[in-house]
């Protein structure tokens, strides 16, 4: 038989407890684990309700700063029981840097009326919409002014809003007028930071809008896949330690593969969800150069309800 010495025994036992915790802990949460909501923006709520249904998170607009609560806003009106929103308004940054401008103190009242986990932004894509309106340096201060009211309001009320930037794919992939650096603040260059980068992210379109192709539809030449696509934004977002999004994603009906699209948003969600992604959500609406809704179907022309792309959609948002 083997004599324990007590104190040896006290110190075996302590080991064994602490392995016992360490066996029943819960695992570390990676990117990979990481929830990512499924979400939509739509020039036609009606009709994706109707076929979709609801979504994990709504994209929604404001093409200025128009409603002094958040109940005023179409977003609430059409979703009033939304799990969650991302939401943008546009307001000059000049004009958030002025302390004597009254939109400061609006902003600040809208803010305080928002739901406690809402994600707001100024001016998504200021890399497309700047052009004679203000500077990279204008809009980094100014979304950090906004940021700050939002953390302001968050320490009144217990809330967890956040504040993004949003930037076009294009720009991520260093094909555009800025980099994205320059619309990005940072602690170092800028003195604060913001809590999302997110990119708009569409399939560029092939022969589309002409005779070969009618709206809502590609002949799938130059077809570009959802893990090329999402590879820059998530570059980015490692590279800077910042939490990421899509906050549109595009892609049309293939006139030669009634099933490409439907197999591509499901991808894109699957890469998203691999990478640790916040949000994806889906552009069910019309753009200046094609016609991204999900209501394109085979045959080319029709618009049913249970378009391919549509019940994927519908399928992914309750966890697909």
């Amino acid at each position: 038989m083997i004599r324990i010495r007590p104190r040896k025994a006290a110190a075996l036992l302590a080991g064994l407890l602490a392995a016992a915790v360490t066996l029943v802990a819960p695992p570390v949460a990676t990117a990979a684990t990481k929830t990512t909501l499924i979400g939509a923006s739509s020039v036609n709520f009606g009709w994706f309700d109707a076929a979709v249904g609801p979504v994990q998170i709504y994209r929604d607009f404001d093409d200025g700063f128009s409603y002094p609560t958040w109940r005023d806003t179409r977003a609430y009106q059409a979703h009033p029981n939304a799990r969650a929103n991302h939401y943008s308004m546009k307001i000059l940054p000049q004009r958030l840097l002025d302390p004597t401008d009254t939109i400061n103190g609006r902003l600040r009242a809208f803010i305080a009326t928002t739901p406690k986990n809402i994600i707001l932004t100024n001016y998504h894509e200021p890399d497309d919409k700047s052009v004679g309106l203000f500077t990279p340096a204008q809009f980094r201060a100014g979304i950090l002014k906004f940021a700050g009211m939002v953390r302001a309001q968050n320490a009144v009320d217990g809330g967890t809003r956040r504040t993004s930037v949003v930037l076009m794919n294009i720009s991520f992939k260093g094909q555009w007028t800025w980099p994205v650096s320059d619309w990005w603040p940072t602690d170092a260059r800028d003195g604060g930071h913001v809590d999302l980068i997110a990119a708009d992210v569409y399939a560029l379109p092939h022969a589309t809008l002409t005779a070969c192709c009618p709206r809502g539809y590609t002949d799938g030449v130059n077809w570009q896949q959802p893990s090329f696509l999402l590879n820059f934004i998530i570059k980015f977002a490692k590279a800077n330690k910042t939490p990421w999004a899509v906050a549109e994603l595009g892609y049309l009906e293939d006139i030669h593969n009634p099933a490409r699209k439907a197999t591509a948003l499901r991808d894109a969600v699957n890469v998203a969800r691999a990478n640790g992604a916040d949000h994806i959500s889906v552009f069910d609406a019309s753009g200046p150069r094609a016609d991204w809704r999900l209501r394109w179907s085979s045959p080319v022309g029709s618009t049913p309800k249970t378009s391919q792309a549509a019940l994927m959609w519908k399928s992914l948002a309750n966890g697909g």
